[in-house]
């Protein structure tokens, strides 16, 4: 079994990145979002030592969570990796939790159905968010 790994995005790792940013569709949408605050945070994503994504959250409340952003490089997609990590993710944070479906695509929408009805996530989805608790 592959060893995954986060690794939380600070000054020594911000251009990282910053490069994976570049390469994704987020950077519009991310925008303003501060990686290295209170409120938001940033994980970079390994398998086996070579990077393969990484994960933006936003803390609005005390255990209110949202998931601004996931990418998974083009080459590591289809393996798993984002439901593992998003696993990994929700046992680290618990409470209520918000994923914004941005660039609404079947494949987006087909992901975040399969990954919260396998883990018994009890969603309320709206036009293009689910609502949910760990």
């Amino acid at each position: 079994m592959a060893e995954l790994e986060l690794i939380r995005v600070d000054k020594y790792s911000e251009q990282t990145m910053t490069h994976l940013l570049e390469q994704s569709d987020y950077p519009r949408q991310l925008g303003l979002f501060e990686l290295c605050c209170a409120t938001n945070m940033a994980y970079l994503l390994y398998v086996d030592g070579k990077l393969v994504g990484f994960i933006a959250i936003c803390i609005s409340r005390r255990r209110e969570f949202e998931v601004c952003a996931l990418y998974i490089i083009p080459s590591e997609r289809r393996k798993g990796y984002a439901s593992q990590f998003m696993a990994h993710i929700w046992s680290i944070y618990k409470g209520c939790w918000k994923v914004k479906k941005e660039g609404d695509t079947p494949s987006t929408r087909a992901f975040w159905h399969a990954v919260l009805n396998t883990k018994g996530k009890s969603a309320k989805q709206s036009q293009n968010t689910f609502d949910f608790a760990v």
